[in-house]
């Protein structure tokens, strides 16, 4: 019943898709198990070979069709790497006992066909969700960060402002791929974790470490919010009342510091640099049809001077244990009685850069706290 007309009114709920088909996968997988010395080493390897043709994908089509996106068959996609589980024991005594297992993997994948020129939008390339011909699946753009200027310390970028005709007939798609540049992938190429254990009588000490190869993050922004939020915002605005970030203590302030420092002046809000670098980048959509940027503010938090090492090594738990003699137990009507100390989170190994930001986390989602260290004591009891 709407409300407003008083009368019943009926809604589209999914619109038709004839020309939809079928996904088609093809997979190969070839694995390989054994032990040696007695089962002191353990192996399992597995390569696979995975090839998609007819992927769907979501093409953005004109509101007059009554929605904004529509399902097609737009891309091939190649997937292969490999897993390999290694498990060795190279201590085994009476007393003593040593083992060390890892997993890790590699993954390869690559989009085989262009997407339509109007597919993705902005902001699916600067957040690594375009699919580009050629790159692997999850690489994200950035802006061509050129430096500061020396007058007044506001950012620099390679933004086609002075040769827009070279972008002249250009659709989306090949516009963000000339203007922007691939920065990395968001996806590790390498990844895994391997944990160790000794035991000593009734002691028994075990890590357990994830680490992550190859990926690419973004530092979280310094003028605007996180990437799923508005690209087109004012928090560029410094206020007075907001939480500014330290890596301005390190800011251009005089003519020279461009020379050892990538981090903006403060320009005040009025001042005619300010509505310079404030400049809308509509013009250039209202001369060809494309959306470049917002402002140089958002330019400078998505630019590839944001952009770091994403490698981690992480100690996610350490664990030490001790277990009664059966002997001294017995007394009190238990088979099992264990005292385990543990450590979840204790640290994390990865670019300096990121000053306290989890790695995992990135710069691609809302900003978050990150993982703590924390601590538990229990006592297991079998009767």
């Amino acid at each position: 019943m709407n409300s407003y007309f008083g009368e019943y009114e009926s809604t589209v709920n999914t619109r038709p898709n004839p020309n939809l088909k079928w996904e088609r996968t093809n997979s190969f997988n070839l694995g390989l198990e054994f032990s040696l010395f007695e089962r002191r080493l353990q192996v399992e390897a597995e390569m696979y070979l995975k090839t998609t043709k007819d992927a769907f994908m979501n093409k953005v089509v004109s509101s007059v069709n009554g929605t904004t996106a529509h399902v097609v068959n737009g891309g091939d996609v190649t997937n292969n790497g490999f897993n390999v589980a290694v498990t060795v024991s190279p201590v085994i005594t009476k007393d003593w006992r040593w083992t060390i297992s890892t997993i890790f993997s590699k993954t390869y994948n690559k989009l085989k066909t262009s997407p339509a020129g109007e597919t993705y939008e902005l902001e699916d390339f600067l957040t690594g969700n375009a699919l580009v011909d050629g790159q692997p699946v999850g690489t994200f753009y950035s802006y061509k960060f050129l430096g500061l200027s020396p007058v007044d310390g506001g950012p620099l970028f390679d933004d086609y402002a002075d040769s827009r005709h070279q972008l002249e007939g250009l659709d989306k798609y090949d516009t963000y791929t000339t203007v922007l540049t691939p920065s990395g992938c968001r996806e590790p190429k390498m990844s895994g974790s391997f944990n160790t254990t000794l035991r000593y009588k009734q002691f028994h000490l075990s890590a357990l470490f994830t680490y992550s190869l190859g990926a690419k993050t973004r530092q979280f922004g310094m003028f605007g919010n996180a990437a799923d939020e508005t690209l087109a915002s004012s928090a560029y605005m410094i206020r007075p009342e907001n939480n500014v970030n330290n890596a301005f203590l390190d800011r251009w302030k005089h003519p020279g510091d461009e020379m050892h420092t990538n981090i903006p002046a403060i320009i005040p809000d009025g001042s005619d640099a300010y509505y310079k670098y404030s400049e809308h980048y509509s013009a250039l959509g209202d001369w060809e049809g494309q959306f470049i940027a917002s402002n140089y503010w958002d330019m400078y938090d998505y630019s590839d001077i944001r952009v770091v090492s994403a490698n981690y090594l992480k100690l996610n738990t350490l664990t030490l244990s001790y277990e009664l003699p059966e002997r001294l137990i017995k007394r009190l009507a238990m088979s099992r009685l264990e005292v385990r100390l543990s450590g979840y989170n204790l640290f994390t190994v990865c670019a300096k850069e990121l000053k306290g930001q989890t790695p995992q986390q990135g710069g691609f989602t809302t900003i978050q706290l990150s993982d703590r260290p924390s601590y538990s004591l229990g006592i297991n009891v079998s009767f």
